[in-house]
């Protein structure tokens, strides 16, 4: 009579055997993940609606990124220039000009268009360029009490009113608003460096 031989019991063969009988996922396995998925999901969800920050953040890098252009410009043509904030029309626009007051409006220099940033969703306006999505709002320019900005030869912050202008005092500030958040940027006095927090 011949004997069938059997494979050895070694912990491999054992392993390789359970691995072969089990082949699916458990009820309670799947319950599991779905629980756990559906709790990220109401976590990271509200992250995702209205993205009001990123408007905000988005509006207050163009608003410096021009403070900073007509900064480096001043310094560049040896002239004194003007950012002037405008919160009823909701716009802002940067100009050349003298010690007694802004005289030219500058250009765009990639599209050639007046150099106009509105904030306003307003299509078919003499406007340069649109700052945010529409949704963003300038809430307001403070400069020593004046919605205008003025770099002299050397890139220094003054306030300008009444074709005067006076050295800031204090950090002059621009605040935006877009639906739930707000965001202010601050221009320093004396060096004249442009942050937002």
């Amino acid at each position: 009579m011949a004997r069938s031989i059997q494979p050895a019991s070694t912990p491999a063969a054992r392993a390789y055997r359970a691995a072969g009988a089990r082949r699916a996922f458990t009820m309670i396995e799947i319950l599991v993940v779905t629980v756990i998925l559906s709790i990220v999901a109401a976590i990271v969800a509200p992250e995702f609606g209205t993205r009001d920050d990123l408007q905000c953040s988005s509006a207050a890098r163009q608003v410096i990124a021009d403070l900073l252009y007509a900064q480096n410009r001043a310094i560049a043509t040896g002239q004194w220039h003007y950012v002037v904030f405008d919160t009823g029309s909701q716009s802002y626009s940067v100009y050349a000009g003298t010690a007694s007051g802004p005289q030219t409006l500058l250009t765009i220099p990639a599209t050639g268009m007046p150099y106009t940033m509105s904030f306003s969703a307003v299509t078919g306006c003499n406007v340069g360029q649109s700052v945010g999505s529409g949704n963003v709002t300038l809430s307001s320019a403070n400069f020593s009490a004046s919605p205008t900005l003025s770099f002299d030869e050397l890139g220094v912050p003054y306030s300008f009113s009444s074709s005067t202008n006076t050295a800031l005092s204090s950090a002059g500030t621009v605040s935006l608003a877009c639906g739930g958040s707000a965001m202010t940027v601050s221009v320093q006095p004396n060096t004249g460096d442009v942050t937002s927090p």
